[in-house]
């Protein structure tokens, strides 16, 4: 690699990193591009060549902090674990009633799932954000299958669809606490722990069956 290209490799880097950190802590709003180039320290014409629209930004953001979901899947993959230990550590996973950094992430997640079919030509701008959805899709099947051999998981050609949709909806539960963890306090029991245990326990039921 030339340095050139090392340079701007760098800068890019830069460039999604401050955006990461603006975007999470703020609304997307208020976040102007002049604001990412002064925090990645470069030029807002040099940010402009880079991503010339902000939702470009945004999408290489998304992409970044889905990325890492998928190293956190992969590892997963590679442990010398039971299918069943394996979904249950994914469960731990998307456990979203943690630092707040995490819940600053779940909330960008959450808007920009919400919001992405508003990005113009959103299925080609978001190309690779869609690519790591379906890798991470094909690693938990991999893991089903694997629990459904080793005789963790049950069998059945429609486990895989039910623990799909476990998983799904235990993340998107998770997350929904999460950003409401702060309301949820103020109301009566159970609290956002308590229920993300009781369905945590709900699904290991089932999947020991």
């Amino acid at each position: 690699m030339s340095k050139q290209q090392s340079n701007r490799e760098k800068r890019y880097q830069a460039i999604i990193d401050s955006a990461e950190r603006l975007f999470t802590k703020n609304s997307w709003e208020t976040v102007q591009m002049q604001h990412i180039a002064d925090a990645a320290g470069i030029g807002v014409a040099t940010l402009f060549r880079y991503f010339p629209k902000k939702e470009l930004v945004i999408i290489a953001v998304a992409e970044q902090l889905l990325s890492r979901e998928l190293g956190f899947f992969h590892a997963i993959q590679e442990k010398k674990l039971s299918g069943f230990e394996k979904i249950e550590a994914i469960f731990h996973q998307y456990n979203r009633l943690k630092a707040p950094d995490v819940i600053d992430e779940a909330k960008f997640i959450d808007r920009f799932d919400a919001n992405i079919g508003d990005i113009e030509d959103y299925e080609t701008a978001a190309a690779k954000y869609f690519e790591i959805r379906k890798e991470i899709a094909v690693i938990v099947k991999n893991i089903v299958q694997e629990g459904q051999a080793d005789g963790s998981l049950p069998q059945g050609a429609s486990m895989m669809d039910e623990i799909m949709t476990m998983i799904n909806n235990f993340g998107l539960f998770a997350r929904k606490l999460a950003l409401m963890n702060d309301i949820l306090e103020l109301e009566a029991t159970p609290d956002a722990k308590q229920q993300l245990s009781i369905i945590h326990d709900m699904y290991m039921v089932r999947l020991r069956s």
